[in-house]
């Protein structure tokens, strides 16, 4: 199924772009498209100004909105994602990349790691799944001391644990995190150690100009966390 999300995600690539490109691209992304509810997709997006309709046929995103945040989707993350969907489907995970987080920095390491994020019953025979006959490094839920000594400045596959109700979304067919995840996320997971302080607060100035972020959404999975203090102060500071 055709989400709004598939199309806006199309969209913040494209720049402008035909109903006919977004059907093709749809198709390419082995969704199951309708043509007639493509269409009613599009003016509904048109109507809550989402998109706007650039000239007859032609779309675009709205140059003064804030745009929704969809991450990066490659081909080796929708392997994995089919991997975790035939072993375990039932399970709730999402999959993402650290190249998320680098056009928010100022101050960009190397980061060249991929996420998957899965309920914790379940880590351990995850990775162990995905870590036959994977020839990138992986890593199952790193503490401080070994993510410093063995996985940065590396290529890195890292499974960790999922929290419940974590705010996911379905593009492509993969799950992803929204960006409400990923701001709460960064304050705290070992991972991220290397945003910290001015370069926090200048990564959450950069995603709040940039996108729409849910309020409600962000300070609940805060709370779940344990981080809705740190996240709230971290957005006064930005704004």
């Amino acid at each position: 199924m055709v989400t709004n999300t598939d199309i806006l995600h199309f969209a913040f690539k494209s720049n402008r772009f035909t109903r006919k490109e977004l059907i093709g691209y749809l198709e390419n992304q082995h969704q199951t498209v309708s043509s007639n509810a493509v269409s009613i997709q599009l003016n509904r997006l048109v109507k809550n100004h989402e998109l706007i309709r650039l000239e007859r046929g032609v779309y675009g995103l709205p140059k003064s909105s804030q745009t929704t945040f969809v991450g990066t989707i490659n081909e080796e993350m929708k392997q994995l994602s089919q991997k975790i969907k035939q072993g375990f489907p039932f399970v709730e995970y999402c999959v993402w990349s650290s190249q998320d987080i680098v056009p928010f920095m100022h101050h960009v390491p190397n980061l060249n790691y991929i996420y998957v994020d899965v309920e914790r019953e379940v880590a351990e025979s995850v990775f162990d799944l995905l870590n036959n006959n994977q020839a990138k490094r992986m890593f199952l839920c790193p503490n401080r001391n070994e993510f410093n000594r063995y996985i940065i400045g590396t290529e890195a596959i890292i499974v960790r644990t999922l929290v419940s109700e974590a705010p996911l979304q379905m593009v492509s067919g993969v799950n992803i995190p929204t960006i409400e995840k990923i701001l709460v996320d960064v304050v705290g997971d070992v991972e991220f150690d290397f945003l910290q302080g001015a370069e926090t607060t200048y990564f959450y100035r950069n995603v709040i100009e940039r996108h729409y972020i849910h309020r409600s959404k962000l300070l609940r999975y805060a709370t779940r966390r344990g981080r809705r203090t740190e996240v709230e102060q971290f957005i006064n500071n930005a704004v």
